[in-house]
């Protein structure tokens, strides 16, 4: 049987599913000072939840299953004439990973990000796996971070 996958904003109740993707995503970060709290983080969920004009979470399911999430935030700049988007978070579960579902959380955040009426969205540091999907939708090497014009 084949399931649909599909993405959607992050609700309170995927709450559990997401912070378990984020688990393994930040298992592999800097353990100093740095570091987050998981109850700040939990709060900061709830936080974009309830006001989206901090940013959005998208979670991408298969069968009521969260195979990945990509979050953004909307800082506001001058040079921009007001809000650009930022990848904050951007995680797809190991075992899911070939199926096509970080190009499709990706185009969703595209999609969110020219809806908020966002001048560019940026990702600072993109990691080698994220690095082709950036390039195939045409955002341009900065350094240490991509953008695509919106």
């Amino acid at each position: 049987m084949i399931t649909l996958i599909t993405v959607r904003r992050a609700i309170i109740s995927d709450e559990a599913q997401v912070f378990k993707l984020f688990s393994r995503l930040t298992s592999r970060q800097r353990t100093d000072k740095y570091r987050v709290d998981q109850k700040t983080g939990h709060e900061v969920f709830r936080k974009i939840i309830d006001n989206p004009t901090l940013g959005v979470i998208l979670v991408a399911l298969e069968d009521d299953m969260i195979l990945g999430v990509i979050s953004l935030s909307y800082p506001v700049a001058i040079r921009c004439s007001g809000p650009y988007a930022r990848i904050e978070e951007y995680i797809v579960d190991e075992e899911n990973r070939g199926k096509g579902i970080g190009g499709m959380l990706l185009d969703a955040a595209i999609s969110e990000a020219i809806g908020m009426g966002c001048f560019d969205l940026q990702v600072n540091n993109p990691s080698d796996l994220g690095r082709p999907l950036y390039l195939k939708r045409n955002f341009e090497e900065g350094g240490d971070y991509m953008r695509l014009k919106l």
